[in-house]
């Protein structure tokens, strides 16, 4: 009777440490990576620069290095604007681990996934045809509809050390 309650045991930990062993696999090859699509688009490492936006659908990851002189006051911005030129939406982090979406949100809101200088923060804008998720540092931050948008433009460099964007397509 005891043989058979260790044989058990051991079994039940062999699938145990087998389960383990799949699932760490499972999250290392992205299983709870946030959706993007998959098709490199574009892919820019500038500090200031503007980029044709596709229609949608499309996901932009935008990643930011604070310079390490950047201090709770300074900010770095994506301005999306539309075909016409006209401002559409700014997306502002702030030294302060905060962040604003105007003109969707009124006031910067803190946000704890948020880095504070000299750390990097990372932004992923997922848009479909209905709904678009932003995400900071892979921690879903807000959800909601945009107006259409046709170009970003990265601004702040005085703030970042480094910068990169990626435009994601289907």
């Amino acid at each position: 009777m005891i043989e058979v309650a260790w044989r058990a045991l051991r079994l039940s930990l062999l699938a145990l440490i087998v389960f383990g062993a799949v699932l760490s696999a499972a999250l290392a090859l992205g299983a709870a990576d946030p959706p993007r699509h998959h098709r490199l688009h574009t892919e820019s490492e500038t500090l200031e620069g503007a980029w044709q936006l596709p229609e949608p659908p499309f996901t932009l990851i935008a990643r930011g290095t604070w310079s390490e002189r950047a201090s709770p006051l300074d900010s770095w911005h994506l301005i999306f604007t539309g075909a016409d030129g006209a401002l559409r939406l700014t997306l502002s982090l702030h030294g302060d681990a905060s962040f604003a979406l105007a003109p969707l949100q009124a006031d910067a809101l803190g946000f704890i996934h948020l880095r504070r200088p000299p750390e990097t923060n990372e932004v992923w804008l997922h848009v479909t045809a209905h709904e678009a998720t932003l995400r900071l540092n892979r921690e879903l931050a807000w959800r909601g509809t945009l107006p259409s948008m046709a170009r970003v433009q990265l601004r702040g460099a005085q703030a970042l050390r480094s910068a990169t964007l990626r435009l994601y397509v289907p």
